[in-house]
């Protein structure tokens, strides 16, 4: 077809071409099933050959290199479409060089993941020949392109230049990977038949608010009819309860007993009144009144350390939230610049609400100390009403002469949470796969309902280039793989797309969680749903952002560097942007920030940081949900944690000194200690949080009186599986779904 121009192009540049070719010719076309790429070599499908010249730079039209140093290493097939010098963006596609334009006819219909090849610089990109687009080295992928019976045709031009380093722009070749059948593996169907949930209690909790008044609140549940109602007892020294309230309260779950004595003990209970009569009454939580406003409870752990990690789940039944630690603090980074031997072991250790040292778990030498070695869950996987602990676990000390653990057995291992003792274990995901000891160490894991009614167990190795993942479910004591994953069966828009944390949210409406690595999604029987291919986000963020949108959004901070959408908001079902912002950055770090903080600015607000090349914040922007920046002079550097503390519908802010809103009001809560976690664990819908202080585990917790009740956010599916994530890789603020009522 393009005979003329093809006189000097040496014989093996058009191997993968003809190939194709005589495979389809002779009823062999590759099946879109296949993930194998079809490469197309640039001169092979382009026209007019008028608009080059065979290895002569013009400043008028395109030059067919081949005499470049390492030509065969540089390029595919050792030749390239090299452009004129750009040194400012062209007016229109006819100056500098013409046009190219590329036909595909020799491809079988189907869906594609569609690659160009070569691009370093920006070149500009058409599928009309009319409308342009600049595209880079980190947007060079097209996306999925569905290819009909007519073929694929793309316009290529020199019309921009990079602002960085302007010169030459080049075509190498067109790559399509065939997506593969979504149904090739089967809908996933676990033991349960309906779906397994927490029984939580009223959680009822006391504190001395200062000058004799004691702050009760408790838990109001999903179960609760909007007519429930409460009444508040209180017993002095195990007397008798006395009735507190004259009417039932039915518009917080809170009270404010200003009539304590100080100095005296008393027991509070709550009593839930359906139509008007009591069914059920709490058990007293006791609190001795008077002395300073505490907005705090210590759980005093078995010896002077901090700690790294805190797993928040009902261990033993009681409808409460029990602890589970990983101490000590501090953290080693796989990466080449960051590691250091490890000084012990990791230590696992259970502590119940009340405060009770359960056990102690050691990982031993085969685990280092960082938290993508062993990450950890702590989850009610086999529906008993009682969380399993579960890590990533080796044996014996496989170190190497530098303290590096690169080699041994390494395991999935299930504790039970209120004994520590062995449940069963299975083989962890091999690191055969993965090229280098840093790549290899990065492991994660969440808990995602793949049924709708089963809690699965995901467990994931790679971040930044190779990525595998396995579902398993626990069933009669024993573990069982319901699908594994790797990149590899996806093409490579999947390859790299690994996060610091991982979501399981119901994105479809189906009732089964799909699953986030990061910047791809796997659908709930384990196949890729889709990717946007921009790399490594350091944070992201899945939840009702954009309350005027239907279903969901993610918003995404993307360390791996980009030209344009460094900062963005994703439609969650589909991975399509819904806004992103159109200049360069370099490193977005850390964990960022997702929360509603204005009540003035629909929707919420999100916050991300760019960095230098020392990682230190340098840009910072707070991005409404319409990707205005609203801000852009914050000093959060490169992140701040938000939580319900206040009795508004906003979150509050952890500052430098304590506990701030958006406008810069401060609250008198001191705080102590490296934050944790954070979640709606005691109390009513206000959000509590765990800091790590020597000796201690401190759990913060609001005090002020509320103006209204909410459901019990764990209840809330996308909350709930947030938190228990929390217990391993970057800890980000929980976020809600659909109709949670904020």
């Amino acid at each position: 077809m393009f005979a003329s121009h093809l006189v000097d192009v040496p014989v093996r540049h058009l191997a993968i071409g003809i190939g194709v070719l005589l495979l389809q010719l002779l009823g062999m076309a590759p099946s879109v099933t296949a993930q194998q790429p079809i490469r197309f070599e640039a001169e092979t499908i382009t026209e007019p050959s008028s608009g080059w010249q065979i290895n002569r730079h013009t400043d008028h039209q395109w030059n067919l290199w081949s005499t470049d140093v390492d030509a065969d290493r540089k390029w595919s097939g050792g030749i390239v479409l090299q452009s004129p010098v750009v040194k400012a963006d062209r007016n229109s596609p006819e100056d500098g060089a013409p046009p190219l334009h590329s036909i595909v006819r020799d491809i079988a219909p189907g869906k594609y993941h569609i690659d160009i090849g070569g691009v370093g610089r920006p070149i500009g990109i058409s599928r009309d020949g009319v409308t342009w687009v600049s595209v880079d080295s980190r947007s060079a992928h097209l996306g999925v392109v569905e290819i009909g019976s007519e073929g694929f045709e793309l316009w290529l031009d020199d019309r921009f230049a990079s602002k960085t380093n302007p010169g030459s722009c080049y075509y190498d070749y067109l790559e399509f990977t065939p997506l593969p059948d979504p149904n090739r593996k089967p809908k996933v169907d676990g033991w349960a038949k309906v779906r397994v949930t927490e029984k939580l209690s009223r959680s009822v909790t006391v504190l001395p608010t200062g000058g004799g008044q004691v702050y009760v609140g408790w838990r109001l549940l999903r179960s609760d009819s909007d007519q429930v109602a409460f009444n508040v007892y209180r017993q002095v020294d195990h007397g008798a309860p006395v009735r507190l309230n004259e009417l039932p309260i039915t518009q917080t779950t809170d009270y404010v007993d200003d009539s304590a004595i100080a100095g005296k003990q008393y027991g509070y209970c709550v009593a839930t009144l359906i139509d008007g009569k009591e069914t059920i009454r709490t058990k007293p939580a006791n609190v001795i009144a008077g002395g300073p406003a505490r907005n705090h409870i210590t759980i005093p752990l078995d010896g002077p350390y901090s700690f790294r990690k805190c797993g928040i789940a009902d261990l033993n039944g009681d409808g409460n939230y029990d602890f589970v630690i990983k101490q000590p603090g501090g953290n080693v980074d796989p990466y080449v610049n960051y590691w250091k031997p490890s000084p012990s072991t990791f230590k696992v250790e259970a502590y119940l609400a009340d405060g009770s040292f359960l056990w102690r778990h050691d990982l031993g030498w085969s685990i280092e100390q960082g938290i993508w070695y062993s990450p950890m869950i702590v989850y009610d996987l086999d529906g008993d009403g009682k969380a399993e602990v579960c890590l990533k676990a080796g044996e014996g000390d496989p170190r190497d002469g530098d303290g590096r653990v690169g080699a041994g057995k390494e395991y999935l291992l299930i504790l039970d949470g209120m004994t520590g003792k062995p449940k069963t274990r299975t083989d962890w995901i091999p690191r055969d796969a993965f090229s280098a000891y840093n790549y290899a160490s990065r492991n994660q894991m969440c808990v995602a309902y793949l049924d709708g009614k089963t809690p699965f167990l995901i467990v994931q190795r790679g971040t930044y280039k190779r990525m595998h993942a396995q579902a398993l479910e626990l069933k009669d004591g024993k573990l069982h793989e319901a699908w594994k994953w790797n990149d590899a069966e996806e093409g490579g828009n999947y390859r790299g797309q690994g996060a610091h944390s991982m979501h399981a949210v119901d994105i479809d409406g189906d009732g089964r969680d799909e699953v986030f690595l990061g910047s791809s999604v796997l659908d709930d029987h384990g196949v890729g749903l889709w990717s946007t291919g921009f790399g490594h986000p350091d944070h992201h963020y899945v939840g009702d952002i954009d309350s005027s949108r239907p279903g969901l959004e993610v918003y995404y901070g993307m360390e791996t560097r980009q030209t344009k959408n460094g900062c963005c908001l994703v439609d969650a079902a589909n991975g399509e942007v819904i806004w992103g912002i159109d200049f360069p950055t370099r490193h977005v770090h850390s964990t960022g920030m997702c929360s509603d903080l204005d009540p003035d600015v629909p929707g919420w607000e999100c916050y991300s940081s760019d960095t230098d090349e020392e990682k230190k914040s340098n840009k910072r922007w707070l991005f409404d949900v319409r990707g205005n920046v609203l801000r852009s002079d914050l000093d959060w550097a490169t992140g701040r944690r938000a939580f319900y503390w206040d009795a508004d519908p906003q979150r509050e802010l952890r500052g430098r000194h304590g506990i701030e809103k958006y406008d810069g009001t401060r609250f008198p809560t001191k705080v102590t200690g490296n934050l944790v976690a954070f979640a709606d664990i005691l109390g009513d819908w206000r959000e509590e949080f765990i800091t790590s202080v020597d000796g201690e585990l401190r759990i913060y917790t609001t005090t002020i009186p509320a103006t209204d009740r909410r459901a019990c956010l764990m209840q809330d599916p996308l909350y709930r599986m947030d938190v228990a994530a929390q217990a391993m890789g970057y800890t980000q603020t929980p976020m809600l779904s659909e109709g949670s009522g904020l």
